[in-house]
């Protein structure tokens, strides 16, 4: 593979200002209001409005980043930009709720550690492979289904004093750690998956043929 390396201004030589970005960016600026309204309800659980507040705004976080994808294709907005924007505003969010339960839910804090550095990982691959290699990864199935596990587990950690005081339909409801468990798990098949995937390209660069019209390569990594 012949190595073409990029600087981090080529990015905003497309369009800056979509749809699409702006739900990425407004999904993060959500995280103060998620922030004070999990701190009100984790100081007095029977404030039910903030605990409604606090599971609105983790919904809304996550139906904006199904739409800004969605929004993208639709209207062809398609940017480097934007394929970079997403999912670093992902990582801000995801450990941003992961962080708000840890402090005041319980969630396991060392699973939080190793999710941290995961995505830490995850930035510094995503830039390596630009700046160094001139590729941009495409995401994974596990990377997708950890970003669903998190709000999963932030709601049903959140969840827990409500179901203390009014009971839950389920026993295993009041087993948050279930979630915690299965997002450890996918992270683990995750940085395996990415590790098959990179290694090569990576380490080995030379050993790697760049073929436009391999569909199953365009679904791993395409050259920007």
């Amino acid at each position: 593979m012949q190595i073409e390396e990029k600087k981090a201004k080529d990015l905003f030589q497309d369009r800056i200002f979509t749809l699409s970005n702006f739900l990425s960016i407004f999904r993060v600026l959500l995280l103060p209001f998620f922030f004070y309204s999990t701190y009100d309800y984790a100081k007095d659980p029977s404030n039910l409005k903030a605990f409604f507040a606090s599971i609105g705004y983790a919904l809304v976080a996550v139906f904006t980043d199904y739409l800004d994808g969605l929004f993208a294709r639709l209207l062809h907005q398609e940017t480097t930009l934007g394929r970079y924007l997403d999912p670093v505003c992902d990582k801000l969010v995801t450990l941003g709720g992961l962080s708000v339960v840890t402090l005041h839910f319980d969630f396991p804090s060392w699973i939080l550690i190793v999710y941290f550095i995961r995505e830490v990982l995850g930035v510094w691959l995503g830039g390596f492979l630009y700046l160094k290699r001139g590729l941009q990864g495409r995401p994974n199935w596990w990377g997708k289904f950890g970003v669903g596990i998190v709000a999963v587990s932030v709601i049903w950690y959140m969840s827990l004093p409500y179901f203390h005081q009014f009971g839950a339909p389920y026993p295993f409801l009041l087993h948050p750690v279930i979630s915690a468990y299965v997002l450890l798990f996918v992270l683990t098949a995750g940085v395996i998956a990415y590790v098959v995937r990179y290694w090569n390209i990576v380490l080995h660069p030379e050993a790697i043929e760049l073929d436009p019209e391999n569909k199953k390569q365009a679904k791993k990594y395409q050259k920007i």
